[in-house]
């Protein structure tokens, strides 16, 4: 009888974990939604830039304004979100790690870049801005949700086809399909998140 109210009570102890995670991802799709439409719309008008007749000054200060901004409304965002419904804790440990794979990966972008091995022109920055975005998306989505993975593996794979096939075109093409993918991956899990009150 002992053995059966155990296994009862270990029973609803993982149901409960089961619908806090089910909770906690309906929650967080919901959350993220916000970071995907505005960084998909920063793109958007962000990549084109380069097409217009502007100097290499007035695009940098306009990627350098549109950043700032972009990380201004992320963390006014993240901080009132993290202050109404903090991240569970094992969560919160798993994003640590992998926020300390993605600076890593980071370091060693810019390691290659200063020492020459990676070539340091302004088309190839803007590629590699979309490959550690989409290596962003594929190590959070590894911990958070499978939309996130798949926008990482489709960020990849466009910036490669892009770069490889189409260098002339590829500053409209990251701001159309690139963003405008992030603003519908954004939509999709904004819709999820409603989806599943």
């Amino acid at each position: 009888m002992s053995d059966q109210n155990y296994t009862r009570s270990e029973i609803l102890e993982n149901l409960s974990y089961i619908k806090t995670l089910t909770n906690y991802k309906t929650e967080y799709c919901k959350q993220t939604s916000i970071y995907f439409i505005v960084w998909g719309i920063i793109w958007i008008i962000a990549y084109p830039m380069p097409s217009f007749d502007l100097s290499a000054f007035s695009i940098g200060v306009s990627w350098l304004t549109l950043g700032i901004i972009g990380w201004a409304i992320t963390l006014t965002v993240y901080m009132k979100q993290d202050k109404t419904d903090p991240l569970p804790l094992f969560l919160r440990a798993q994003l640590r790690y992998t926020w300390i794979g993605l600076f890593i990966i980071l370091g060693v972008f810019l390691f290659l870049i200063y020492s020459n091995l990676l070539p340091y022109t302004f088309e190839n920055i803007l590629f590699y801005i979309v490959l550690v975005v989409s290596i962003m998306y594929l190590l959070l989505g590894i911990v958070l949700t499978k939309e996130i993975f798949f926008m990482g593996v489709w960020l990849s794979i466009l910036g490669m086809i892009t770069f490889l096939f189409f260098p002339n075109v590829m500053n409209i093409i990251f701001a159309v399909i690139g963003g405008g993918s992030l603003v519908l991956t954004g939509l999709i899990l904004k819709r999820k998140g409603h989806g599943n009150e």
